[in-house]
């Protein structure tokens, strides 16, 4: 195996990485700022406030698909990739990475 295919392999590992904790910031913020909204309806908040943080919710809520979507298709090319590369780097640090990565990120699509 070459250093290029070790290099894609670890790129991809990263790429997923980084798409699954993004999608989880963006679900934390749609849980947070879902709390933010109900919480200034409960107090009777002024309606330019409360839009305000309906906007924000908005616009987490809009990124959740398009993240996912990314994620899966990511994931989907580190699956191959792990297929592939898995008799020749067999033990190697970044296949072992890559199939963490994937047992982790696989559930979400379950």
């Amino acid at each position: 195996m070459s250093e290029a295919d070790r290099k894609s392999l670890k790129v991809r590992t990263g790429m997923v990485r980084r798409l699954a904790k993004e999608l989880s910031m963006y679900e934390q913020e749609v849980a947070t700022e879902q709390a933010k909204v109900a919480g200034l309806k409960e107090r009777g908040a002024d309606k330019h406030d409360i839009k305000y943080a309906e906007n924000i919710l908005a616009e987490s809520t809009a990124m959740l698909p398009d993240t996912r979507q990314r994620l899966e298709e990511a994931l989907q090319e580190l699956q191959g990739l792990v297929e592939e590369f898995s008799g020749s780097l067999a033990g190697s640090a970044e296949l072992t990475q890559a199939e963490e990565q994937v047992a982790a990120v696989q559930p979400l699509f379950a």
